[in-house]
C-alpha cells in the first residue's frame, strides 16, 4: 500500500472469528470526510448504498444542519458535525490539514465500526464491480487484513453520472508497459504517471477493530508502519470522478496545487504543480484547457487509444436515479452540485 517495502513493513494477525465468508451475512460499510454540497452527498450515499453497504458514515468537515436534518430519517446514514465541539480536546495536529482531519475521522469510526468491512474513500469516489461487493469480501483470504482496490479515473463526456460513463484504467490495471502513456498521450504522457491527474495509489476495504491500526488516505498503518498482509481486488475498482468537467478542473487547480493532490512534496521529481505552472505562464488559460481536453476529455480518438491498449473500463453511475429511489426528491436549495 505504500510505494515501498521493508523495515517499515508489518503484518497483523487476523482472528479467526473475525472471518465471514457467508456473503448473505457479511456487512460492509463506507466513511467519507465530505466537504460537499447535499447533493453531491446523497449521490454517493445512494450509489454505495444501491451496492449493498450496510453503513454510510458522513464526516462533515464543514457541519451543516440541512445536510444532517435531511439524513436523519434514514439509519444507514450516520452523519457527524465536525464542529468546534467535535473538535475540542483533540489534538491540534490532528485538525491541520484536509488529509490529517480524513484519517484522524477514519481512523475513529474504524475503531468504532460493527462493520465486517469498512471502506475509506472520497464523495466524488465510487465503488465500481460486476460482482456484489460483499461476494468479493467473502471470498477475501482469511489473513487479509485489508483488500486494495485499483483507481480508474472518469473521463470528460456530456453526462457521466447518466448512463454509460468511460473510465480510464491505469497502466498495472491493464497489465500494459509504463511506456504505453506517450502512446495514448503524445504531448503529456511523459510528465503524467499513468496518464491521471488524480492519484494512482488506490483505496481500500479494511476489517475494523484489529489491533491499533490507524486509517490513512491509501494505506492502513500499524505504529507508523505499512501494513502488509493484504490483496488487490481484480475486480472492484473505485472510480474517481475527480474532475467530471472543465470547471470543476478549473475551480479547484489551484487548491489542490497548493495544498492538495497536485502539490509536489519536498525531494519529489516533477509533478502535475510543475506542469500546470509552466502552462499557465506560457499560455494562460487556453493552454491549461488545452491540456485538461488532451488528457481528460473523452473524444473518439482518446477512447480508441485506451481501448486499444485495454485501458478503458465503461460503467454506468446513474446517481439522480438512485437518490429518488433511496432519499425521494431533495430539498429546492441542494440542487448546486458542487460547493
Amino acid at each position: 500500500m505504500s510505494p515501498q517495502d521493508g523495515e517499515n513493513d508489518c503484518t497483523i494477525k487476523v482472528p479467526p472469528d473475525r472471518v465471514v465468508r457467508d456473503a448473505a451475512r457479511l456487512r460492509w460499510g463506507i466513511v467519507a470526510t465530505v466537504l460537499a454540497p447535499l447533493r453531491d452527498i446523497a449521490r454517493f450515499a445512494a450509489f454505495h448504498l444501491d451496492l449493498g453497504a450496510s453503513e454510510i458514515n458522513i464526516y462533515l468537515d464543514r457541519p451543516d444542519a440541512e445536510i444532517v436534518e435531511f439524513f436523519a430519517p434514514f439509519k444507514t446514514i450516520k452523519i457527524v458535525q465536525c464542529d468546534e465541539q467535535y473538535w475540542d480536546g483533540k489534538r491540534e495536529k490532528a485538525r491541520s490539514t484536509h488529509q490529517l482531519r480524513q484519517a484522524f475521522n477514519a481512523t475513529r469510526c474504524y475503531k468504532r465500526s460493527k462493520m465486517d468491512w469498512l471502506c475509506h474513500i472520497d464523495v466524488d469516489e465510487f465503488l465500481l464491480t460486476q460482482s456484489p461487493i460483499a461476494e468479493n469480501l467473502a471470498n477475501a483470504p482469511d489473513d487479509a487484513a485489508y483488500m486494495q482496490m485499483l483507481p480508474v479515473e472518469l473521463l470528460s463526456q456530456s453526462n457521466p453520472f447518466t448512463g454509460p460513463s468511460s473510465f480510464k484504467l491505469t497502466c498495472a490495471s491493464a497489465s500494459q508497459p509504463s511506456s504505453v502513456v506517450t502512446t495514448i498521450y503524445p504531448e503529456f504522457g511523459p510528465f503524467l504517471r499513468d496518464g491521471f491527474i488524480s492519484h494512482t495509489a488506490g483505496k481500500y476495504f479494511a476489517r475494523p477493530r484489529l489491533d491499533n491500526l490507524r486509517m490513512g488516505i491509501h494505506s492502513l498503518r500499524h505504529q507508523g508502519k505499512y501494513v502488509r498482509n493484504g490483496e488487490t481486488f481484480k475486480t472492484v475498482y473505485v472510480g474517481h470522478a475527480h474532475a467530471p468537467d472543465w470547471d470543476v478542473f478549473n475551480k479547484h487547480m489551484k487548491f489542490r496545487m497548493s495544498h492538495g493532490s497536485y502539490r509536489r512534496k519536498p525531494n519529489e521529481s516533477m509533478k502535475l504543480q510543475d506542469i500546470l505552472q509552466v502552462i499557465s505562464k506560457s499560455e494562460g488559460e487556453p493552454g491549461l484547457r488545452r491540456f485538461y481536453d488532451d488528457v481528460c476529455l473523452a473524444t473518439p480518438s482518446l477512447l480508441e487509444r485506451l481501448s486499444e491498449h485495454d485501458m478503458l473500463l465503461t460503467a454506468r453511475l446513474d446517481l439522480d436515479a438512485k437518490v429518488a429511489r433511496w432519499f425521494g426528491d431533495l430539498p429546492a436549495t441542494a440542487q448546486e452540485t458542487r460547493a
